[in-house]
């Protein structure tokens, strides 16, 4: 099962019982709370759910804690309040609305050490966490092209890599790509275009093979490759990404984040065009 999202948007539980748990009795709590969210939200039992410390918050009554989801390599952290006597539950991103929700996304975004295509100087940067093997994101590959073209000089692509547990070779694929990057920044592209240009013709028996004629097309030193992508050296890279797309509430591919705002999925063109024009006047 795919491991879904939780903090899609603002819950309020209420607590099966109201006993004042506080803090002296946190390992309780952490048990009522795991197994309440677990029934309340519907989380398979395959699904791993460990609460973390419970401590203050900054919102006056409740205590906070994050909770960590996982299964296999797909990794999502939720925030929830807890009210102190232990009766309620609020799961979800709670927003102070004295700070702009834009700047607090993209102060989350790290654009170091990730693939850039564009003007460096560009007033847009689109950051994009995708899937190499995902339909969806090679739909939109066609449409992030187009922009690039069409507002040249004025954004910049970034890429993260973010690929889902149910696709069996997007993960060696994500690693390959890096394994490029780490000895040439230009050779990365090439493996960025060519893998959503063949994806079709992809498979988990082949897609070493493409690999290894993408490392020799762009003249990579082709022992430090195969030793790179074999022992998957590039892999924590990799998490890096999706740790930061957990961050940011990312749970699906292709999801872009421009200059804060957020959209999701292989969107039609007008729909970034919108954003990036608000954002260039």
């Amino acid at each position: 099962m795919r491991l879904k999202s939780v903090a899609i948007a603002v819950s309020l539980l209420v607590l099966s019982s109201a006993a004042a748990y506080g803090l002296k009795n946190e390992a309780g709590l952490k048990g009522k709370v795991a197994s309440y969210m677990r029934k309340a939200l519907n989380i398979p039992a395959n699904v791993k759910l460990v609460v973390g410390e419970i401590k203050p918050s900054e919102v006056p009554g409740l205590n906070k804690a994050e909770v960590d989801l996982s299964l296999g390599e797909r990794k999502q952290v939720v925030d929830v309040l807890i009210s102190k006597n232990g009766k309620y539950l609020i799961v979800g991103k709670i927003y102070n609305m004295a700070e702009d929700p834009y700047k607090e996304t993209w102060n989350k975004i790290k654009l170091e050490g990730s693939p850039v295509r564009g003007a460096a100087g560009a007033k847009v940067t689109v950051v994009e966490f995708t899937d190499f093997e995902c339909p969806y994101c090679g739909r939109a590959y066609s449409t992030v092209e187009d922009l690039l073209l069409k507002y040249a000089g004025k954004i910049k692509l970034v890429y993260k890599s973010f690929p889902l547990p149910m696709h069996p070779w997007a993960m060696t694929a994500a690693i390959g790509a890096y394994c490029a990057y780490e000895q040439n920044h230009d050779a990365f592209w090439y493996f960025y275009d060519h893998l959503f240009q063949e994806q079709g013709s992809i498979t988990p028996d082949n897609v070493k093979e493409k690999l290894n004629g993408y490392a020799k097309a762009t003249k990579l030193h082709m022992s430090r490759f195969d030793t790179c992508l074999d022992k998957q050296q590039t892999k924590p890279m990799v998490d890096r990404d999706m740790k930061e797309a957990n961050s940011v509430g990312v749970n699906a591919t292709p999801t872009f984040v421009i200059n804060g705002r957020t959209l999701q999925g292989a969107q039609p063109e007008e729909e970034f065009v919108q954003t990036i024009n608000e954002l260039l006047k």
